[in-house]
Order: structure tokens, then C-alpha cells, then sequence
């Protein structure tokens, strides 16, 4: 091992996973493309005894070319002796963000799958300092702020996702693959200056080298200080926006008054988190964030916001919401029955409903219905034409709740009780004003709010 560790690959590598935690006893997933840099970090691995598979995305671009790398993979693996996985995935359809952010959220998707399935504890790519200087430039040139300029993260998804060459230049894997005559494949797309990166990588960073030598690994270490000072903001952020985010209809909710009461710069950095977490990390940008913040102070309930990557943000009464274009999906229409001694749970709708001894025989409250036992129950989904009786007069469920500032979302999630067709309850508004429980009523519905998934 220590004649292995004098290469410079070698070493880096060891010392990546040993801060990392990762022992030789931990089955790890390459992500191999066929490119240099993968099969550069698959062999590497191997040298150092760790236990390694392999995974291969085929995006559905690049027809034959495609076909030949995934090929040469595969027979790589092969003789190697390390098992491989192959996704292939379609990353042709346009869905408004640029080929290659598609194809990256397509690809890392594929790889999470492929990761659970074989049982590995983390992927890893191979990323280094060259994709993170390009990377700081592209994202300095789009206006960002300092999350943006801490560029490639090494640990990603609590570990899951793992960058253990940001400190090695491309040309040392170049370099590592010469030395012991491996083969590797080309990717003819990285020839085209029609995508930002390939212009970058051909054209400018060889003038930053020649101005100031040193410049690809001063941009890494620019993007390492930025990390750590956005890491330190996050701390207190982070937890702020632990309690205001819940995922639901397809993307992301945020309290709006979470993110009120903070200064603008500070402000900002929390949407700028938010948006992350949304899939919007390679879309940042200052004017996208001021965007965003005007947004978050002006904007009236039911008025969006188109966003980058095919994404809008959406304001409800309360909150708003970050996801995919097609907005906020509300959950389906339910109907189920409910007698004594049952239980409904409603995940997407965030409620329980159990039926149960009454705490206080009688008493009828927005969580709670007084019911007899030889009851019977439907539970629906609100609709447009439902009517409710309250204080005294039938009034539209809709208008009523709307009255009571429920916002668009409660009201799509909203559920009611009836009994023989009467609307008598809508858990967490209140019973009908009909409703009238009698004196021997000794059980109770219930309703509890459910934990959203995290």
C-alpha cells in the first residue's frame, strides 16, 4: 500500500475517503462515463482495494457514440471483475432547461436508483479541480453570490453523492491512464463551443494559466473559502428553514414569514437555499434571487413566477411553492367510509381521523366530533358545490372556508364528514351549525395532523 500511495492519484484518493469515513470494507458505486477522468478514478479505487461497482447512464443522446461507450464499460467491468449496472434514460425531450442540466438531473436520479438497488453506500464521480474552476467562472460570469461560488461540493445528499478528486487538475488523470496504458473513451459533444463550458475550458481557462499559472487550482480554492463561509450562514438558516419547508404537490413549500423578518442580504441567502434544495442549484443567479425576493414580499395569493430549469414559484395565501412548471399538484379526490372504532389516515392530505372514547362526552370543536357509537361516516374531498350550514345559515363550503383565510392549499386538501348526505364536519374548520350531538354520545372523530415526509 505505501508503494501504491507515492502516486499522486493514489494519495489524494486516500486521503478524500479517509476524511470522508469511508473504510475498504465500504461498497462504493463509480459513476464511469468511459471518459478519461471515470475510468481514471474506477482504476484508482481498484489500486487501493476498495470495493467498487460500476454505473453507467446512457442519456439517449449521441446515438452510436453513446452506444460504443456504454459498450466499453461494460467490457471494462468486465475484465476488471467488478459488477456493473447500465441506466438508460431520455434526456431528449426539451422541458426548458439546457440539454446538459437535463441530463444531469436525469443522471443523478439513475444513479440514486442504481445505488439503493446494489446496495451501495455512496457514488462517487469524478469531478476535479478543472470541472470546479469552470464551474466558479460559469457561475461568477451568471452573477451569483457566495452559495454559487462554492461551486462543486465534495459530499452531497448527506454522503450519498461523493467528489473525491476536486484536488487533482485534469491533467493528472491524464497523466495516471499514460502511465499504465489504459484506455479510455471521448465524448465528441466536449468539442462544441456552442455549450458555455466546452468555450470556458478551450479558450479562457488556458489564458487565466498563462496570465497567472496556478489560476485552475486558486478558482478551487476561491470555491473551497466560499463554501466554508456559506456553510457557517447556513447553520443558523438551515435551521430556520427546517421548520418552514414541507414537501408536497410535487415540489416545495416554504413559510413566507419564515424568511419576512430576515435583512435582505440574509434573505437572500436563505432563498438562495431554498432554491437548492428546489433543483435550481446550477440556475442561481443575483438578479434570479432578487427576482425571487420581490416575489416572496409582493406577490399576491394565486400569482407565479416563471424560473429557470423548467421550474415557477408560486404563491398560496401563506406560502410558496417551488416546483415544476405545471404548478402545485393537488391531491386526487378521495371517498372512504368511517364507523366505530376506526382509523382513516390521509398522507397527502397531512390528517388522521380515529374514531375513539370522547374525552369530553359532547364536546364538538375543530378537531373533534361528538358521535354515537351505531354512527356511520363518508369521508370526501371537498368539492365546489358542497354546502355547510354555519351559524345559522347554508352558506358555499368554498366561500366559507375562504372566509376563514384558508388558503388554496388547506381548501385542496380539505376533507369533510358527512351523515346521510349532510355535511356535519370539516375537520380543522368546525361542525355544522345543524349538528346537535345528544347527551349519551360517549365517543368522538378525532382528526391529527400528519408529519409531512421529510
Amino acid at each position: 500500500m505505501a508503494t501504491r500511495l507515492l502516486d499522486p492519484v493514489h494519495r489524494e484518493l486516500a486521503r478524500f475517503l479517509r476524511g470522508a469515513g469511508v473504510t475498504r470494507g465500504t461498497r462504493l458505486l463509480a459513476a464511469v462515463s468511459g471518459g478519461p477522468d471515470s475510468v481514471a478514478l474506477l482504476h484508482a479505487l481498484l489500486a487501493l482495494g476498495q470495493r467498487v461497482g460500476v454505473a453507467h447512464v446512457h442519456h439517449g443522446l449521441r446515438g452510436a457514440e453513446a452506444d460504443r461507450e456504454q459498450a466499453f464499460v461494460e467490457s471494462l467491468a468486465a475484465q476488471l471483475g467488478v459488477p456493473v449496472q447500465v441506466a438508460r434514460v431520455d434526456a431528449r425531450s426539451p422541458d426548458g432547461r439546457s440539454p446538459e442540466a437535463r441530463a444531469r438531473v436525469l443522471r443523478y436520479a439513475a444513479l440514486e436508483r442504481m445505488r439503493v438497488a446494489g446496495g451501495y453506500a455512496s457514488v462517487l464521480t469524478a469531478h476535479h479541480a478543472d470541472d470546479q474552476a469552470e464551474t466558479v467562472l460559469l457561475r461568477a460570469l451568471r452573477g451569483t453570490g457566495v452559495a454559487g461560488l462554492a461551486g462543486i461540493r465534495p459530499a452531497r445528499d448527506g454522503g450519498r453523492v461523493l467528489r473525491p478528486l476536486l484536488g487533482l487538475r485534469r491533467s493528472a488523470l491524464r497523466e495516471y491512464l499514460a502511465r499504465r496504458g489504459l484506455a479510455s473513451q471521448s465524448d465528441s459533444s466536449n468539442a462544441s463551443l456552442a455549450v458555455p463550458r466546452n468555450r470556458l475550458r478551450a479558450e479562457v481557462v488556458p489564458v487565466l494559466e498563462a496570465i497567472a499559472p496556478g489560476a485552475v487550482l486558486r478558482l478551487a480554492q476561491l470555491a473551497a473559502h466560499a463554501r466554508e463561509s456559506d456553510d457557517a450562514a447556513r447553520v443558523e438558516l438551515d435551521a430556520r428553514l427546517a421548520a418552514a419547508l414541507e414537501p408536497g404537490e410535487g415540489g416545495l413549500w416554504l413559510e413566507a414569514a419564515a424568511l419576512g423578518s430576515l435583512p435582505g442580504a440574509r434573505r437572500r441567502q436563505a432563498l438562495a437555499h431554498f432554491a437548492a434544495l428546489g433543483g435550481l442549484a446550477e440556475q442561481q443567479s443575483r438578479a434570479q434571487l432578487e427576482r425571487m425576493d420581490s416575489f416572496l414580499r409582493n406577490a399576491r395569493a394565486g400569482q407565479r413566477i416563471s424560473l429557470p430549469g423548467g421550474r415557477v414559484l408560486y404563491r398560496d395565501r401563506t406560502r410558496l411553492w417551488l416546483g415544476p412548471a405545471s404548478g402545485p399538484a393537488f391531491p386526487e379526490p378521495v371517498r372512504r367510509t368511517l364507523a366505530a372504532g376506526e382509523t382513516l389516515e390521509f398522507p397527502e392530505r397531512r390528517i388522521r381521523l380515529s374514531w375513539r372514547s370522547a374525552s369530553v362526552p359532547g364536546h364538538a370543536d375543530r378537531d373533534c366530533l361528538p358521535v354515537h357509537p351505531g354512527d356511520r361516516f363518508t369521508v370526501r374531498s371537498a368539492r365546489d358545490g358542497d354546502l355547510m350550514h354555519v351559524r345559522g345559515r347554508e352558506r358555499r363550503l368554498k366561500d366559507a372556508l375562504a372566509g376563514a383565510r384558508w388558503s388554496k392549499l388547506d381548501r385542496a386538501r380539505a376533507l369533510v364528514v358527512e351523515r346521510g348526505g349532510e355535511i356535519v364536519w370539516v375537520p380543522g374548520y368546525a361542525p355544522s351549525s345543524l349538528f346537535r350531538a345528544r347527551e349519551a354520545v360517549t365517543c368522538e372523530i378525532r382528526a391529527e395532523r400528519l408529519s409531512s415526509p421529510r
